[in-house]
């Protein structure tokens, strides 16, 4: 797991030719004109989810993480806190899709929470557990990228 802004963006480059595509992309790219849908970048190698969610109390989240690819989860306006624990210390709730790249588990009650404002992001690798679209204290329309990276 990462959290940094997007001012220290090209620090992370050199992991894989498809995350520096998507590192570049996030660089140079005005996210805040993008309509919500999918981007390609590199095909369904890389490519860039625009969402408009509304963040919801931990106690209807899920516990999510995936098998195929990387995601880096970008905030383009408002206000988000995403939860991380380890794979290994959550019971499963919904078992892998290799369809939808996705397994969900049970809350533990553990795990910690990192405040995305606008211009911060996270990447979650497949052993990081994370809970999206949490909010501190009042629910809220956010706008955010999800960049989906296939694990070289």
């Amino acid at each position: 797991m990462i959290f940094d802004t997007r001012s220290n963006i090209t620090m992370y480059g050199g992991y894989s030719p498809l995350f520096d595509l998507a590192l570049e992309f996030l660089k140079h790219t005005n996210l805040s004109v993008l309509e919500p849908g999918k981007y390609p970048i590199q095909g369904d190698s890389v490519f860039a989810l625009i969402q408009a969610p509304e963040t919801a109390k931990r106690q209807e989240r899920l516990w999510e993480s995936h098998q195929r690819y990387i995601d880096i989860q970008y905030l383009i306006s408002g206000n988000e806190w995403i939860g991380f624990q380890n794979t290994d210390l959550l019971t499963i709730k919904e078992p892998y899709s290799t369809e939808r790249d996705i397994a969900f588990y049970e809350d533990n009650g553990k795990g910690f929470f990192v405040p995305l404002v606008p211009e911060s992001f996270v990447v979650c690798f497949p052993q990081d557990a994370h809970m999206p679209l949490a909010c501190e204290n009042t629910p809220e329309a956010i706008k955010k990228v999800v960049i989906k990276i296939l694990i070289p």
